[in-house]
């Protein structure tokens, strides 16, 4: 989820990077009528006064937001109440999200982010945890916290959530666990085909599938996201039925979408094996910084793009944070890609940075 704009990390150069097909213009233009798109926010998106235009943003062929509630035990996002009345009076679905802080008891959070929740009436979306980081904790209890927070979300609010993650950290450090399986998911992957599932799933609900967009409306740049139905399925889903997803992202998984991949797209679907072994080299001392960048070229990167990439890990690793036994694993074979490996070194920011 887009919570962080900074200098010197390596979302600068995502968003150039991942804007390539999903960011330019009106993304959606050239949309199959029966897709269902939609964008999440946060506080980053809010510019001052009335930052979002959110009729313009659903004019813009955008039916849906998810807006950050809260994060951690008693943080609420102080855009919360203004975006996700505006979504609502615009005629949008609005749900909210909780940035999960598993270091901290799951049921105290759960509780911050269903009273967000409850706060705001009209929002028909489901509460949704963001489950991104493990602060330090094994896959065995993950598990445990999700659970806990899953459950009291659902006795406190009356809606089942949405789980929303991301690839890499539901492969590694959930261990693919499939127990989560009857909770819908929302699945981030910056790539021009959908992707398949994790863990017990057997659809992926909603697709992530750029965190630099630009849509109508919005002055910065912004999360996409597809649903994985067409419109009379959104509003069984809206109406309970969290069973009434499938058939939009089924045949995109196997064809790129609007008829190719770009370049920008093409660099992040590549094996991240090369630039992985790179950053560890500079890690352990055998490589220097300009060694990183000049490995980030190669893949296909400009040159700001690859010293904002290897600056990310080069403070990383001067400040205790690069996640290398994270990078060790993702460099085995060509399982993950060089999308992954960002969106792990991002998360390290996010881990270590806050809200």
């Amino acid at each position: 989820m887009t919570r962080f704009m900074r200098p010197a990390a390596l979302l600068t150069s995502a968003a150039i990077a991942l804007g390539g097909i999903f960011a330019a213009g009106n993304v959606n233009a050239d949309s199959p009528a029966d897709w269902v798109n939609g964008v999440d926010v946060s506080h980053h998106q809010d510019t001052g006064g009335d930052s979002i235009a959110w009729h313009e943003v659903r004019d813009d062929n955008h039916k849906f937001a998810f807006i950050k509630a809260t994060e951690g035990q008693d943080y609420t996002d102080d855009a919360f109440a203004k975006f996700a009345q505006g979504a609502i009076d615009s005629g949008m679905a609005v749900g909210a999200y909780h940035y999960a802080r598993p270091a901290k008891d799951p049921v105290t959070q759960a509780q911050n982010l269903a009273r967000a929740y409850n706060s705001v009436p009209g929002l028909t979306l489901p509460p949704v945890l963001d489950l991104e980081v493990d602060e330090g904790l094994s896959a065995e209890q993950l598990t445990e916290w999700t659970r806990a927070f899953l459950t009291e979300v659902e006795n406190q609010t009356g809606r089942r959530p949405i789980l929303y993650t991301y690839r890499y950290f539901w492969l590694e450090q959930m261990n693919n666990t499939g127990e989560f399986a009857d909770y819908p998911l929302w699945l981030a992957a910056y790539q021009n085909t959908a992707p398949a599932p994790v863990g017990g799933w057997d659809k992926v609900d909603i697709w992530q599938r750029s965190e630099s967009g630009r849509v109508a409306g919005i002055n910065t740049p912004v999360d996409l996201n597809l649903f994985n139905g067409n419109h009379g399925q959104f509003a069984r889903f809206l109406a309970g039925d969290l069973n009434a997803t499938g058939g939009i992202l089924e045949p995109l998984q196997d064809q790129p979408i609007e008829g190719g991949i770009s370049d920008s797209l093409r660099v992040l679907e590549q094996s991240n094996t090369a630039l992985a072994a790179a950053i560890l080299g500079m890690a352990s001392g055998v490589l220097a910084p300009e060694q990183v960048e000049n490995a980030a070229q190669t893949f296909g990167f400009d040159a700001g793009d690859a010293h904002n990439i290897a600056d990310t890990a080069r403070l990383q690793v001067e400040n205790g944070t690069l996640p290398i036994d994270d990078l060790n694993k993702m460099m085995v074979g060509d399982e993950y890609s060089v999308g992954d490996l960002l969106i792990l070194l991002d998360n390290a920011n996010k881990q270590n940075e806050g809200k």
